[in-house]
């Protein structure tokens, strides 16, 4: 073998080398962001449940001072129902949110 094979062997072999740790770098590139993306979605999630949660507090809240005060919670107390059902509307909302993160999360 001359001078010339022995770089051109050499030449190949490193070009084999960098292509292999290019493939290694681009799934460990891949892998940490598909970690990174599952993260958010986590801290998401929990920052949603923690808000759904705060909201049925305040739900319960507003409906015993109603009930202390000695109001009825039915149709005829607009104002108080319209309240309750805001409420209401924020936890079903907060809850969608959360299964359609979890949703994601899982596939």
């Amino acid at each position: 073998m001359d001078t010339n094979e022995f770089g051109l062997k050499i030449k190949e072999l490193f070009n084999k080398s960098a292509n292999a740790s290019k493939k290694v770098l681009n799934k460990a590139g891949e892998k940490a962001q598909d970690l990174s993306d599952k993260g958010m979605k986590k801290i998401t999630i929990h920052q949603l449940e923690t808000k759904r949660d705060c909201k049925y507090e305040e739900l319960g809240l507003k409906l015993s001072q109603m009930l202390l005060e000695g109001a009825s919670v039915n149709t005829e107390n607009q104002e108080d129902l319209a309240i309750l059902l805001a409420l209401q509307d924020e936890i079903k909302e907060l809850s969608s949110q959360i299964s359609t993160i979890s949703a994601e999360f899982q596939s």
